[in-house]
Parts: C-alpha cells; structure tokens; sequence
C-alpha cells in the first residue's frame, strides 16, 4: 500500500485521531490546492476533508486538472472550499494554454457555472505571454466577473497582468524571486497578493526567520497568504507537515500579523466571513 493510500485509510477510520489537536492550531487557509485525476482514487473527497480538519485548514482555494476534481470536493465540503478555475484540461495544456483558442472556449464555457472565485493556477513563461489574443479576452473575462487570476510566474508576468488591471494571486511568490524583487511589485501594485507555497525554508532557513523576509511580510502584513500546492500525491501524504511547517515561522512574527497571513488576508480577499 502507497502512503497517499495508507493515509486515506488512516483518515477514514479514525475519527478521534483526524481532528486531535485541531483547535489548538493557527486556523490555515490554504490558497493552493489541486485536487486532480491522478488522486481521485487513492484520496476520495472525504478523506481530503478529513485531512484539512486534522491539519487545522478552514479554508481552501482550490483548482484541479480536470475542473471536476474542484467540483467534487466543492460538494463535499461547499462552506469550506473555494473553487478557482485552472485552465488545463489536462496537463498538456500547461506550456501553451495561453495561445489556445480552445482552451479559451473551455474556460468561457466553465465560468457560466457562476461559481467561481478566479482563474489559475497557471503558468506564463514570459511578460509577452500576456499579449496573446487569448489572454487579453481572458483579462477581460476577469475583469467582468471579478476574478483572481492565481499565476505561477516570475515578477514579469506579474506585472503585465497588474498593469492590464487584474486581481493577482502570485503562486510561490515567484518560487524563487527574492524579497528585493517581490517587495517593488507589491509597492507598485496594491491589487497583487502572494501565496507562500513551498517558500518555507527561504523564509526561515533552519528555524531562524529571514531578516529580508520578516521586513517584507512586516512591511505588507496584508498581502501575503498561505500555500501547500498539492500538485502531486506525495504532498498529500505530507500535508500535514507542510502546513506545520507554515505554521513553525508564522510562529516567529508579530501574532497580528501571522493571523492575517495565516487565514485573514485570504478571507479579506474572497470577501468570506471572519
């Protein structure tokens, strides 16, 4: 039995144990999940309940390849689940969705559903790739409908959505742009926000936090949020850990501002109750 299989069953049989020490965790909202195909089978959408419940998660922005993953727990669980569009039918999509027309009809199609809070995530390669007539009608859908566009990119990408007007949620903060790079992009664009996913060990190498890192989050308490990305089993097999591991340097800021960080910036930003 994998270990993605092993936790299921762990979950589904143990209900004392899924939520033990919940309550005295820092509320997560997590606003990088994937829930697609490949996991379906060995996490049913119970099971991934469960395992927000053990993990202290109340919140969770999520999009998956297919679309119908995001449905399925969205109806397990629809107070607690956020649902974002991602753009892929399946993961070939990935490196040339943005010059796709048919991809395009996927997503105008999706969004009459109505249900959504943004699009992504997904994954520009360059600023240029925002020009396409693809994504200038994608823009346009956005700004219609009130949607984040949750981008994997680095801070050029980003920027040439912001400076077309869209309500940016930067993946990874870039996944290896640095607080010097990050820090302009959030002082010039007061519509884009970041998520930290997989940003841990850059933020608090060894359990100290970063002195670059705690200027900036100090400097925009308001403007960061909380990641796991699952966008493979394994991280569903860990998640719990990658969540604590959030939740070791959140431990090192100001309370208020690892509140905000931790669950309010992204409920401020859904405009959910607190």
């Amino acid at each position: 039995m994998g270990k993605i299989a092993a936790l299921a069953v762990l979950l589904l049989v143990s209900p004392i144990a899924a939520g033990a020490g919940a309550a005295e965790k820092l509320p997560i909202f997590d606003t990088h999940v994937h829930y697609s195909r490949p996991t379906w089978e060995p996490l049913a959408p119970a099971a991934v309940i469960r395992l927000f419940d053990h993990a202290g998660v109340t919140g969770a922005l999520v999009s998956s390849t297919p679309d119908d993953g995001t449905l399925m727990l969205l109806e397990a669980a629809p107070r607690r689940i956020q649902p974002m569009l991602r753009p892929y039918r399946t993961l070939s999509d990935m490196t040339g969705w943005f010059r796709d027309p048919q991809v395009l009809a996927y997503v105008e199609q999706r969004l009459e559903r109505g249900i959504y809070r943004g699009i992504g995530e997904f994954h520009l390669y360059d600023a240029a790739d925002v020009s396409t007539p693809e994504m200038q009608r994608l823009l346009e859908l956005a700004r219609d409908r009130n949607l984040i566009l949750h981008a994997h990119a680095n801070a050029g990408p980003i920027e040439a959505l912001a400076e077309a007007g869209a309500k940016v949620l930067w993946a990874h903060a870039g996944l290896s742009e640095p607080p010097a790079v990050i820090g302009p992009v959030l002082d010039r664009y007061p519509k884009v926000w970041v998520e930290l996913s997989f940003r841990a060990g850059d933020i608090a190498p060894g359990d100290t936090l970063d002195a670059e890192w705690r200027a900036l989050l100090t400097r925009h308490p308001d403007r960061f949020m909380i990641g796991s990305d699952t966008y493979v089993d394994e991280r569903w097999a860990y998640y719990g850990d990658v969540i604590d591991d959030h939740r070791r340097w959140l431990a090192l800021l100001p309370g208020d501002v690892a509140r905000a960080i931790a669950h309010g910036n992204a409920r401020t930003l859904l405009g959910l109750e607190r």
